[in-house]
């Protein structure tokens, strides 16, 4: 029987599959009709990977570029095609000689760092391509460098030619390529050889669910109480609340009066998201605001004041 949990798991990837392999696994596990997850991870790497069942999946839109913190070790003295271990070495450097001193400086240097150039074993798409599709055929291309930032970058170890630190950054940003930058800064070349996700947005570590989590939970049926509603997972999007009237509008995909507004945050600023949700609570949309703050306090009651931009109700 199909599962019709429209719900977000907070997931714990083990080291070994591929996050959409886990996917799969998840969307067995509970029987779900279709599922999404938030913010990829390779195979070697392990930690929080967020996944979406059912209508919730209609959410990833929004959550997909929530910052991410990062544990990661990289290991000095060579640099491999892929930047991480699973790679083949390319060249070797004495790493003897690099301090912990200088290691902190490449980390400092490294924090004030704006964009980054894709490594060529990703998933990002050229001319529709997968670059790590071309990378296996032996094929390099030319990548631009995409923005990137850096929240911080905190130094947190060195033992012999194994360095650890934590990142906290933007969401797209490859460590295994900070990994390989430093070791090139360095001279001595680096790769990554452990990573763990902490943090995606408000998804946690601590607070994370294994497969055999799932399998428990799912077996003495308490699986739901241990999942997230959708409203839950975009608790970081302000909220606006609408009346009855509103309610009624937003069910059947119109524009949000400013007479429909129950509550609304004290900043209101176009281009943002906003939750909208029912009278009694409950997620209803995504919206973005007509005008801000300023201006809505001068809208009349019948002019409109925010645009619905997903709608997760059904008419």
């Amino acid at each position: 029987m199909k599962s019709t949990l429209n719900k977000v798991v907070n997931l714990y990837k083990p080291v070994g599959p591929t996050s959409f392999a886990l996917v799969r696994r998840v969307q067995h596990c509970v029987s779900a009709k279709k599922a999404g997850h938030i913010g990829t991870l390779d195979p070697l790497a392990e930690g929080v990977l967020p996944v979406c069942l059912n209508g919730a999946t209609r959410i990833i839109q929004f959550m997909s570029k929530l910052p991410k913190t990062y544990w990661a070790e990289m290991t000095l003295g060579e640099s491999t095609d892929t930047q991480d271990r699973d790679g083949q070495v390319l060249e070797t450097g004495d790493w003897q000689n690099i301090t912990e001193e200088q290691v902190r400086q490449v980390i400092k240097d490294i924090k004030s760092q704006t964009t980054q150039v894709p490594p060529m074993f990703s998933a990002k798409k050229q001319n529709g391509v997968p670059l790590y599709k071309l990378a296996r055929n032996g094929i390099t291309v030319k990548r631009e460098p995409v923005s990137i930032r850096l929240h911080s970058l905190e130094f947190l170890s060195m033992e012999e030619n194994r360095v650890t630190f934590r990142a906290h950054c933007s969401a797209g940003t490859y460590i295994r390529t900070l990994c390989h930058d430093m070791g090139a800064q360095l001279g001595c070349g680096a790769h990554m050889t452990r990573l763990v996700r902490e943090k995606v947005g408000p998804f946690d570590q601590e607070s994370a669910l294994t497969l055999d989590h799932l399998d428990a939970f799912q077996a003495d049926g308490t699986l739901s109480d241990k999942l997230l509603e959708p409203d839950q997972a975009l608790q970081f999007i302000p909220e606006i609340r609408v009346n009855n009237e509103g309610e009624q509008a937003v069910t059947h995909g119109r524009l949000i009066l400013k007479s429909f507004l129950d509550q609304v945050p004290e900043e209101v600023v176009p281009g943002n998201y906003y939750r909208v949700t029912r009278p009694g609570g409950g997620l209803m949309a995504i919206a973005e605001p007509r005008v801000d703050s300023e201006q809505l306090a001068q809208l009349n009651p019948d002019q409109v004041a925010f645009k619905l931009k997903r709608v997760f109700i059904e008419s």
